[in-house]
């Protein structure tokens, strides 16, 4: 909360309780009241966050910064609720405007730093944002079952990702598919207790409208709640009555005799459903599952019988094939298998880096079955996504460790998992100097300039070309 204040007139820092600014003379009474107001409005905020009410809160906070745009606090709430939602862009752009409008000892300094240095789980944020998007896309034409599968993996890389959740819950109430809605819109409710998409959602499906749904969160109607209402009516005793004693007596009589005849076992079925609806689903997937497993082991099976035939046809003229064998298929099966264990439970960096790097080994060329090679792909395309700062991670220690030879296998392997980064090339160009290798240094320097023209490194690189060529001449 904002206890000093900012002269509009000469720019000075004044305190709160100042009437007339002691640089200017200038009269601060109206503009202190807007900032008082401001943080009142602050304050507000601050408790809808603290019961989960984000959408409650982003309002109020916006409206404080409508009256006072230097009051930090309120911008640094924001930017964590946003956060918190899953609105990582809204996030950052909220402490990136307060580290500009109050660049001294703020602690949006601290939120950018946590999040520019963990930048594994910025890019699984990113990464969400994206399947989002692409369901979005799919939504818009129709494709349900298509955006269905995005938003599940945006979920399952951002468990607070709100806005994943709406669009989910929509699709399944478009499909008819209640009991799958219904426990989103707990989920979701879980984040932001007060989102208004989900408590519409809710009260559709259920018709409970017991909760109050507004069509906006409106500042000034929690303003007018908080005043007086005047009484229109002059004050009259009643006189004692046991009749409401009697009503309230059989007004209990009558709720418990309902409960057990209609609330009751409506609730029981709608458990049993829940549970069936449950029990299919892991029916299912154990099914895929179990089909996927058995087409792969058809393939090896087919692939080792087209290995026997090659050798009993060309033996007795070459002295048989001595190089084909099925290990690209086993380093395939061990892939997998570290695959669904990373579904199944939360991986370790190592583990990560571990799996990432085995998928890579795997030469995709002698996966001929087209089932299997879009497995690889998947499995690739996802693990890749998350795994690719950390292998290039582990290959820089090994290179500052001078273990050059190792580092290059591991800097390769970063390099094809992202593209668009030009370091793991320019790290293979330094290895491949070290040992001297200058010809091949110079291919990886000349390919860093290719990628990134602009790098920062691109003077050092260049001279780095220099020295390998004088080496070679």
């Amino acid at each position: 909360m904002v206890f000093n204040m900012i002269c509009p007139y000469c720019g000075n820092t004044v305190a709160l309780n100042r009437r007339i600014c002691e640089f200017c003379g200038f009269d601060l009474d109206p503009y202190r009241r807007l900032v008082e107001r401001s943080n009142v409005l602050y304050n507000r905020g601050l408790k809808m966050a603290k019961v989960r009410n984000m959408s409650a809160a982003i309002p109020l906070l916006e409206k404080s910064l409508e009256l006072n745009k230097h009051n930090s606090d309120a911008r640094n709430l924001l930017g964590l609720i946003y956060y918190e939602i899953g609105d990582v862009v809204e996030a950052l752009s909220s402490w990136l405007i307060s580290r500009h409008l109050d660049p001294e000892d703020n602690e949006a300094d601290y939120f950018l730093e946590k999040v520019q240095r963990d930048t594994a789980e910025l890019d699984s944020m990113n990464l969400a944002i994206r399947k989002y998007n692409s369901a979005l896309k799919e939504a818009r034409q129709h494709n349900f079952d298509l955006a269905i599968i995005q938003l599940k993996k945006a979920i399952s890389i951002n468990k607070k990702f709100l806005k994943a959740y709406q669009l989910l819950t929509l699709i399944y109430l478009e499909g008819r598919e209640n009991s799958k809605a219904y426990r989103l819109i707990n989920s979701g409710l879980a984040i932001d207790i007060g989102n208004n998409a989900l408590l519409k959602y809710r009260q559709e499906l259920t018709g409970d409208s017991t909760v109050p749904v507004r069509d906006e969160y409106s500042v000034e109607a929690d303003e007018a709640k908080d005043k007086p209402i005047a009484a229109k009516f002059s004050y009259k005793e009643d006189k004692p009555s046991i009749f409401p004693f009697i009503n309230l007596i059989l007004g209990v009589i009558i709720g418990i005799i309902c409960s057990q005849w209609l609330v009751i076992p409506t609730v029981k079925k709608n458990m049993k459903e829940e549970y069936e609806n449950t029990r299919i689903d892991y029916s299912s997937e154990l099914a895929a599952k179990s089909a996927t497993i058995s087409q792969l082991q058809k393939t090896v099976t087919t692939q080792e019988k087209k290995i026997a035939e090659l050798e009993s046809n060309s033996g007795a003229s070459q002295g048989g094939i001595k190089n084909i064998s099925n290990e690209n298929y086993t380093a395939f099966f061990e892939a997998w298998e570290d695959y669904r264990n990373h579904k199944e439970k939360e991986y370790s960096d190592d583990e990560l880096v571990a799996l990432a790097y085995k998928l890579w080994k795997i030469d995709s060329n002698n996966i001929a079955d087209g089932y299997a090679s879009d497995m690889l792909q998947t499995m690739r395309e996802e693990i890749y996504a998350v795994a690719a700062k950390k292998v290039y991670a582990r290959a820089k220690d090994l290179f500052e460790r001078e273990l050059y030879e190792e580092a290059i296998s591991w800097l390769l392997a970063a390099a094809d998992m992202d593209t668009e980064n030009e370091n793991p090339i320019y790290f293979i160009g330094r290895s491949y100097q070290a040992l001297g290798k200058y010809e091949e240094a110079l291919s990886y320097y000349r390919r860093t300039l290719e990628i990134a023209p602009n790098s920062s490194l691109k003077e050092l690189i260049e001279e780095r070309i220099d020295l390998c060529e004088k080496e070679l001449t």
